[in-house]
């Protein structure tokens, strides 16, 4: 039994940190990857943005408050959607090249800054291509028994408050905008909520309980016969508190600079994964530059004084009977 506890609790995770900064393309960034061991990348997260604050952030802090902070960043939605997601996509890739990601890990393992600069360096250089870029990083090391504790016991300040600023929030950046939306379930052959991981892809199905969700359910064809179809989402952010019977909230990508959320108050539910066999290819909707610019300047409808295009016509015409009228009692004269 002690030989099973020092094997699970004596291995370290390597925890890397960085800020970045592109000054070509005034953009700023965050980016944590956590490595298990050689082979496995436990997690990872990345926010860049054009806002400058986010830069304030530095790679000493301690993991928990880094992991915290990019993902509060998110949850806000103001970040660069389509740039974010392309570093992770790479971080992923990484993950999926067993040489590279041994050499990497090696790297971070011996402290070797030089290696793990030119590894991050060149992972987000492949998105921005800024040859000015500036980057920080920094190396932390924990037990498995602390990591898991820290994440148990975490302190939950600020988890409300970024979720009730997202509804409706106009400060978002690139068009990135959170829906309320609704898992599907799966008693049978679905993964429990407590074992969803972030990349895995469920079925969910956007709530129509607000003008801004019926514009994107509009915008991305999902009505049919008065039903909103449900969609593939990709599991992007996962908060969980620390007690069982807390509610765990999840953020998901439906599309480009599309997230939506939903809250789960029972943790062994069973949600529908995504099977490219059954549910087919996933068909994502290509949002043009109109589109995305109505992304961006939609606003719901408020009821108040306004003049419509037709009213605006016809005051028009009055003014030019006007007009001519008066002209034709001056020439009467």
């Amino acid at each position: 039994m002690d030989s099973d506890a020092t094997r699970v609790y004596g291995d370290n995770y390597l925890i890397v940190k960085g800020r970045f900064k592109s000054p070509s393309m005034n953009l700023y960034g965050q980016i944590m990857i956590i490595f298990k061991n050689e082979n496995t990348i436990d997690s990872y997260a990345v926010v860049a943005s054009t806002y400058s604050e986010i830069y304030n952030m530095e790679p000493h802090e301690e993991w928990n408050r880094y992991e915290e902070y990019i993902a509060d960043v998110k949850w806000k939605g103001n970040f660069n959607a389509n740039i974010t997601h392309s570093i992770m996509d790479h971080i992923k890739a990484l993950s999926d090249e067993v040489k590279l990601l041994k050499e990497f890990y090696q790297s971070v393992y011996k402290y070797d800054y030089s290696n793990v600069d030119i590894t991050i360096f060149d992972l987000i250089n492949r998105v921005l291509h800024d040859k000015s870029l500036i980057l920080e990083t920094g190396i932390q090391e924990v037990t498995q028994r602390d990591y898991y504790e820290t994440k148990k016991n975490r302190d939950k300040k600020g988890e409300e408050e970024p979720a009730q600023k997202s509804e409706g929030s106009a400060a978002t950046e690139d068009a990135a905008v959170i829906l309320p939306v609704k898992p599907i379930v799966s008693p049978v052959r679905g993964k429990p909520i407590y074992e969803l991981k972030i990349g895995d892809k469920i079925i969910i199905k956007i709530q129509a309980i607000s003008d801004r969700a019926n514009y994107f359910i509009d915008l991305l064809d999902l009505r049919e016969d008065k039903q909103i179809r449900p969609i593939p989402a990709e599991v992007i952010d996962i908060k969980a508190g620390s007690g069982k019977k807390d509610p765990v909230e999840i953020l998901t990508l439906i599309g480009s600079g599309i997230y939506g959320k939903f809250t789960e108050e029972e943790k062994q539910v069973k949600l529908r994964i995504y099977d490219p066999s059954i549910d087919g290819p996933i068909k994502k909707k290509i949002l043009d530059a109109s589109m995305q610019q109505k992304m961006k300047s939609f606003e719901p409808r408020e009821s108040g004084p306004g003049l419509s295009k037709g009213t605006i016509f016809m005051l028009l015409l009055f003014v030019i009977i006007l007009a001519l009228f008066i002209v034709l009692i001056f020439i009467s004269w």
